[in-house]
């Protein structure tokens, strides 16, 4: 039997390694060549070796180009979704800055829902859910203060602005504090402590031999509206109490207008007692003209506008500004006023018109003068109860307060 080139001979038949082994065959009485098999798996790694070599290198050669490929590609996507979004996904979201304590804005949760409904999704199916519309604006309504309460004035607070923080009309302050503001707002001051009600109406203190059906006549309401007011406790059929404090919901007067005062605080001639401003015995004629001019040179407001508990307007002025005689008449009063006007001066036109000018710094007039209309006859200030200089212009007539803006030209 001949050997096969590549074979050597070897005294150990069928034991050489890694080469090929001559095995006899049954059949045919032929021999067969063979490869052991870990020849064949050092093989088989030498080809995976060679393989990830390749990769290795072909990746090196081509891994710009891939990169390029899947750059181009993520930017077409982009900007096909972009395409496709609704305009209101792409427009930003403006978040206010608020506190821990304050929540969002309904505007900005609505927004935020949305958004996240519409990304939450894909393009195939829409928006990954329906929100249900929530009602962000839910009021739950506010129960009523067990009773009257009190509030200390604070530096730049104003009459309305203290109705508007416990959501109350100012003339219910006005009511439920006449022994402190006199229904008169410019007698505000810091340090006063005022009583607030649960409700919009009066305050009332039970005197002696009144009844609930006088009390509600007085106020203009029932006698079931003054008993069914919780905070009351009147029992059914009950009257109330001497020195009770009643509210009554509801409940309007009208508002006390000062006058010059006829009674004394000054000793004159003959040991009569005047107030410091009165002027005794005064006589009026017919002097007024019947029409009016502006008081001050500005023609705007700079405080309290004309209302039924502050019948006057407060125009602005400077300190010193001169202030004029609305039509010719008598000064009737002429001084400092002790119910918050400061200097005060009154001037009676002799046709059932009056005009007050308060506040002032100066005063030029004097008790029984006589004034042409336009005269000059005191300057802007700001004595007694005021915020700064201005003019606080009145106009009285025979049916009552007169709205300074209907009667300036």
């Amino acid at each position: 039997m001949e050997h096969h080139p590549s074979v050597r001979k070897s005294s150990r038949a069928g034991r050489i390694r890694g080469r090929l082994l001559r095995v006899p065959s049954a059949r045919d009485g032929q021999v067969s060549w063979s490869i052991p098999l870990h020849a064949q798996l050092r093989k088989l790694q030498d080809a995976v070796r060679r393989a990830l070599a390749f990769g290795a290198a072909l990746w090196a050669h081509y891994s710009v180009h891939i990169g390029l490929v899947l750059v181009v590609g993520l930017l077409h996507l982009a900007l096909t979704q972009s395409r496709m979004a609704p305009a209101w996904l792409l427009q930003p979201i403006q978040l206010p800055e608020t506190s821990r304590n304050e929540p969002a804005s309904p505007e900005v949760l609505q927004a935020l829902l949305r958004r996240s409904a519409y990304l939450g999704g894909t393009r195939r199916s829409g928006p990954a859910l329906l929100i249900r519309q929530v009602d962000l604006h839910t009021e739950i309504p506010e129960r009523p203060r067990r009773g009257i309460i009190t509030y200390t004035v604070q530096p730049g607070d104003t009459l309305f602005g203290i109705a508007e923080k416990f959501k109350l009309r100012p003339e219910t302050i006005l009511w439920a504090n006449y022994d402190v503001l006199q229904d008169d707002p410019h007698l505000l001051d810091i340090g006063q402590v005022l009583n607030i009600p649960p409700v919009d109406g009066v305050l009332h203190v039970v005197k002696e031999g009144e009844t609930l059906e006088a009390i509600a006549k007085k106020y203009n309401v029932t006698p079931e509206a003054i008993r069914n007011a919780e905070w009351n406790g009147l029992m059914e059929g009950g009257e109330p109490q001497v020195g009770q404090v009643l509210i009554v919901p509801g409940g309007t007067r009208p508002f006390a207008g000062w006058t010059p005062p006829r009674q004394a605080y000054v000793i004159v001639a003959g040991g009569k007692r005047l107030p410091s401003g009165a002027c005794p015995s005064v006589q009026v004629p017919p002097l007024g003209t019947g029409s009016f001019v502006w008081p001050v040179n500005s023609r705007w407001r700079s405080g309290y506008d004309f209302t039924a508990y502050h019948p006057g307007v407060d125009f602005a002025g400077r300190q010193g500004d001169p202030v004029y005689a609305a039509d010719a008449g008598t000064v009737v009063y002429a001084g400092w006023s002790t119910v918050g006007y400061g200097n005060l001066i009154v001037l009676d036109h002799g046709n059932g018109y009056q005009t007050y000018y308060a506040h002032l710094s100066v005063i030029f007039v004097g008790c029984g003068q006589q004034v042409a209309k336009g005269a000059t006859i005191g300057l802007v200030g700001s004595t007694g109860r005021s915020t700064g200089p201005h003019l606080h212009f009145e106009i009285r007539g025979p049916g009552g307060f007169v709205n300074p803006w209907r009667a300036l030209p």
